[in-house]
């Protein structure tokens, strides 16, 4: 009986070749798949960062606006508020006209133009300043009424968070008068509001008079904050700003690229609004009972977008960045409560 050997083959080079490109195919799939999801996720990630950083934004400044002009038992009698300041129609310190603004006008520039004490701001972008008072109000313990009045020392309870150089309002539903602390001493409250030059930051007291007693008032920290858009330090993406008197300008929000504001003027008294305007048309401050904010957010991330840079619409205007980062336009319109209450 004859037994045939039968040779051991293997795959031809045909099917070699044809089973490396159903690899190759299955492989570039898997490959596009991956990219593709990635891509999905960053697009999705970039969206959530600017849904969440806008409604923030929103949040600080609808804040901020709500209170701008409140100065506690004193909102009602603004007119009765006395600033022995040497400077007290300082932008810093007319805590009496609660919001003012600067129009973006140019590539630099900004009508009314910016005050000094707004540093690096971004051109193209609106520039917003609220004054106000900063909690606690603190009780007036003593206020002496030897000598001429409101010259003698203020007393509050100890511990009260206030330094010297500290800029404060004292007041009651009378009257307030807004100085300087030139002296503070935190073991017992005591506020000094001597006659003199200030320093560097601040601006001393032109008399140590202040023309009141407030022996039943309050004392409050008054705050001016500025808001305006602001590189980031070594990175090329603007955020919010937010400046406070002479203190070092803080980041609140990264990712928005233009600030725009409108003001809503009351022409007729009612304390209603009759014309929305510009910083630059606004012909007195104290008219304002609303503002209308729009905020542009950006992701921080490049190469989002699909054919190309995505337009969007800001205050009636098209606008296409020539780049292809996300974008989104958030607008609110907030009432000054202590304009129209």
């Amino acid at each position: 009986m004859m037994h045939h050997k039968v040779k051991q083959q293997g795959f031809s080079l045909v099917e070699l070749m044809v089973a490396i490109v159903l690899g190759l195919i299955l492989v570039a799939g898997v490959i596009e798949l991956f990219v593709n999801n990635r891509q999905v996720y960053r697009v999705q990630d970039a969206q959530s960062r600017l849904q969440e950083n806008g409604r923030y934004a929103i949040k600080i400044l609808s804040q901020s606006i709500e209170r701008a002009g409140y100065l506690g038992c004193a909102t009602r009698s603004a007119l009765n508020i006395t600033n022995v300041l040497n400077t007290p129609n300082a932008y810093l310190w007319d805590i009496t006209t609660p919001i003012e603004g600067q129009e973006a006008t140019g590539a630099n520039s900004w009508t009314p133009a910016a005050d000094a004490s707004i540093t690096q701001p971004v051109g193209g972008s609106d520039i917003l300043t609220i004054r106000t008072i900063e909690p606690p109000e603190l009780r007036v313990v003593s206020h002496p009424t030897t000598g001429l009045p409101g010259s003698a020392d203020i007393t509050v309870n100890g511990s009260n968070g206030l330094a010297t150089g500290d800029i404060v309002l004292a007041h009651d539903c009378v009257a307030g008068a807004i100085f300087e602390i030139t002296s503070a001493t935190p073991s017992n409250g005591t506020l000094a509001h001597a006659q003199g030059a200030g320093t560097s930051k601040t601006p001393g007291n032109a008399t140590a008079t202040l023309g009141y007693n407030f022996g039943a008032g309050w004392v409050n920290k008054i705050a001016t904050n500025s808001f305006y858009i602001r590189l980031r330090e070594n990175a090329p993406i603007p955020s919010l700003y937010r400046k406070t008197a002479g203190e070092d300008a803080v980041e609140l929000v990264e990712g928005i690229e233009s600030l725009q504001i409108r003001y809503g003027v009351d022409t007729t008294g009612n304390g209603s609004t009759d014309a929305y305007q510009t910083a630059d048309q606004v012909g007195n401050w104290n008219n304002v009972v609303s503002v209308r904010i729009s905020l542009v957010m950006v992701s921080l991330e490049n190469n989002l977008t699909v054919n190309g840079s995505q337009s969007y619409r800001l205050e009636g205007g098209l606008v296409n960045p020539g780049d292809r980062r996300l974008r989104r336009v958030f607008t609110r319109t907030v009432t000054l409560r202590n304009r129209v209450s």
